[in-house]
């Protein structure tokens, strides 16, 4: 059957940054279960007791064995948000996704995929740049962008200039794509620099024009999360 959505964009580090961007395995992790999976029992703990909860289930009642005739009423879920940690930040994103993350200890790449296929990928640096540093980055990233663009193919391409911005409590710089794919669908993609006091990093993201009601408050509200890890 013929996939309605095409792949998202993968966006390859560029090669004056290679060497640092090793990627040597991916672990993906899905952030909420299918319908078809069978139900999750889950073990919670209180005052010392533990006790069974079936992920789904309605809240239940159980009663305290260490403290005869008090009653707890339980329920277990996935939360609506997942909470993504790499090296040097965390961000949070909307459930219905999967996250690919190479896990690496310098340069860490995560991508999040959407069910509906618009997706974020976040490149952890691991290391801090300047204001200077953060414009070269971007023009280095967006130069490699438009030529993989137009490599393949794409039509009514179109780049913005360099936007600084402030995105939740990050620093950022921006650049915007706009183009038609080989099947004529309108496509947006951006490229983002942010930082803050202890952290630098830059993301990606992809959708097509049709999915922006969706896909542009999804990724905004992960890039707006960014903050230092907490550890």
């Amino acid at each position: 059957m013929c996939n309605p959505f095409p792949p998202p964009l993968r966006i390859w580090i560029p090669a004056a940054f290679a060497a640092i961007a090793a990627i040597a395995s991916h672990h993906a992790v899905a952030a909420q279960p299918s319908a078809d999976d069978p139900p999750v029992t889950y073990e919670v703990q209180i005052n010392g007791e533990s006790f069974q909860v079936e992920g789904g289930q309605r809240p239940i009642k159980v009663e305290s064995t260490l403290k005869p005739g008090t009653v707890y009423t339980l329920a277990v879920r996935v939360s609506m948000t997942q909470v993504l940690r790499l090296n040097s930040v965390q961000l949070e994103y909307g459930m219905w996704a999967k996250v690919v993350d190479n896990k690496q200890k310098g340069w860490r790449i995560a991508q999040i995929i959407h069910d509906l296929a618009f997706s974020l990928e976040i490149n952890d640096l691991g290391r801090i740049l300047d204001d200077k540093g953060q414009a070269k980055l971007l023009k280095t990233v967006a130069d490699d962008l438009e030529k993989r663009f137009t490599d393949r193919k794409v039509t009514d391409l179109k780049r913005t200039e360099l936007n600084d911005i402030k995105i939740g409590s990050s620093g950022a710089k921006r650049v915007r794509f706009n183009f038609r794919d080989s099947g004529g669908v309108a496509q947006t993609c951006m490229i983002f620099v942010l930082s803050g006091e202890k952290y630098t990093v830059y993301a990606v993201a992809q959708f097509r024009d049709q999915d922006q009601s969706d896909a542009g408050p999804w990724v905004s509200s992960a890039l707006k999360s960014i903050r230092p890890l907490e550890r």
